[in-house]
């Protein structure tokens, strides 16, 4: 069964791997490729700690940097988290709940998306996954295997994200509270591991309030604290990265679906669990009170929070008598992961399919609101000039203009303003997934 539910995963997982990389997975490439400068300079920059750096740059020395190739170390990782949430489900409550723990980590939606993003979230998802099965598994067995499993893990991801440090003080707590001190030992030499990092983590804060004082709008991008961000968090896990126009229909389905978990919730045998709850509730309160002050909390940061969450669910599901409540969330995920892929407008930036078109028109003059956001441009081979009409002086007949991050970086529309002031005019528009770009043409 375990093979099955592994090849169930993969499956899913190479539907659209082969994506246009989005703005994020170009600047990732970029900076592989050695374009970004150093790759410690780089990670300062990317406000993570710098080991999926490190990883791609050895991958991507094998696998070259196609789409695929970015993506493969985060698909592998999507696929280790799925094995461990199996084999905890095994180790928690029987070989019964290791099998539906399985079966909604392979489809769940989130996890899957970004099972196939060329960033560092599902390899954190899947260090902190195996940290917590090799605690669980330290707690009810002696062997010394287990506690420097435990440990190797625990070091791995805090190497690879900020937030993943709130996990870090979760598992102190409980351990503290529950006078294991022999894996108390392994935990704080796992934390100790950061020391080399920590001078670099005031350059990125320095970094950080920089650009935010220069681009207040910055913060509601990256992660400013709201009660919207934190019901987002949910809704998210429960349904993936879709949403609908219609928001009583929208309403109405998070609704239902909501009803539908807390039903199984309810039922957990786990949710007396307080290391669950710890690893689920304590890196959403702490990084919604950090976001207050400094803006990174969003529902993408937190991935790492839903195989805690699958646990619980699982458990419930389980404990069911009948296997059709596991039929109907598992149905219910995959219908959202149909519905995502029949719905182009949900998928990643096209800029692979907007920089064939620009190659079709050898007079196309790119302008975009700032050139800051040209990774994708670059990474797909776009090596005419590139205009910021809101300070530059634009020459030529026909301008593409990206309206790209225009909230971040122009927001009174003074580059359109300049156009349109020297003498061009919008003669069509196209929209791409994630992208709207008008053309401008002169009045002769």
């Amino acid at each position: 069964m375990t093979g099955m539910i592994l090849a169930l995963a993969l499956l899913l997982r190479l539907v659209y791997i082969n994506q246009s990389l989005w703005l994020d997975e170009a600047i990732e490439g970029l900076a592989l490729m050695g374009k970004m400068g150093p790759i410690l300079t780089y990670a300062l920059k990317d406000f993570q700690p710098p080991l999926y750096h490190f990883l791609g740059i050895a991958w991507t020395q094998l696998a070259g940097y196609s789409e695929i190739a970015l993506r493969m170390p985060s698909l592998l990782a999507g696929m280790g988290t799925v094995y461990f949430l199996l084999k905890f489900g095994e180790l928690l409550q029987g070989k019964k709940l290791g099998i539906v723990a399985g079966l909604l980590a392979a489809t769940n939606p989130l996890l899957i998306y970004y099972s196939q993003e060329g960033r560092t979230y599902a390899l954190t998802a899947f260090l902190i996954t195996a940290s917590f099965y090799y605690l669980f598994k330290s707690l009810q067995t002696k062997k010394s295997s287990s506690s420097w499993l435990f440990f190797l893990f625990t070091a791995l991801y805090l190497w690879t994200s900020y937030l993943s440090w709130f996990v870090f003080a979760a598992q102190f707590l409980y351990l503290l509270f529950r006078r294991r001190y022999d894996l108390l030992r392994y935990h704080l030499v796992a934390g100790l591991t950061l020391l080399p990092w920590f001078p670099s983590i005031f350059s990125s804060l320095s970094i950080g309030r920089s650009t935010l004082s220069h681009s207040p709008a910055w913060g509601n991008v990256v992660g400013s604290f709201s009660a919207k961000a934190l019901a987002l968090t949910w809704v998210k896990l429960i349904i993936g990265r879709v949403s609908f126009a219609d928001k009583f229909l929208y309403g109405g389905i998070v609704a239902g679906v909501a009803a539908v978990h807390l039903f199984f919730l309810r039922l957990s045998l786990l949710r007396r669990q307080p290391l669950l709850w710890l690893w689920l509730g304590f890196p959403i309160l702490m990084g919604s009170l950090l976001s207050i002050f400094l803006p990174v909390y969003s529902y993408t940061r937190v991935l790492f929070i839903v195989p805690a969450y699958l646990l619980l669910l699982s458990s419930g599901l389980a404990s069911f008598r009948r296997q059709c409540g596991t039929v109907i969330v598992v149905g219910l995920q995959l219908t959202f992961l149909v519905y995502f892929w029949f719905s182009p407008q949900y998928h990643r930036e096209d800029w692979r399919q907007l920089v064939q078109d620009l190659r079709s028109d050898p007079s196309a003059i790119v302008a975009m609101p700032s050139r800051a956001q040209n990774a994708p441009l670059l990474y797909y081979g776009w090596d005419q000039p590139i205009v910021e009409p809101c300070c530059e002086k634009i020459e030529g007949n026909k301008i593409y203009y990206l309206r790209y991050a225009e909230d971040l970086f122009d927001v009174p529309r003074v580059g359109p303003a300049n156009l349109r002031s020297a003498g061009y005019t919008i003669s069509s528009q196209v929209s791409y997934p994630g992208l709207q770009v008008d053309i401008y043409e002169h009045r002769n």
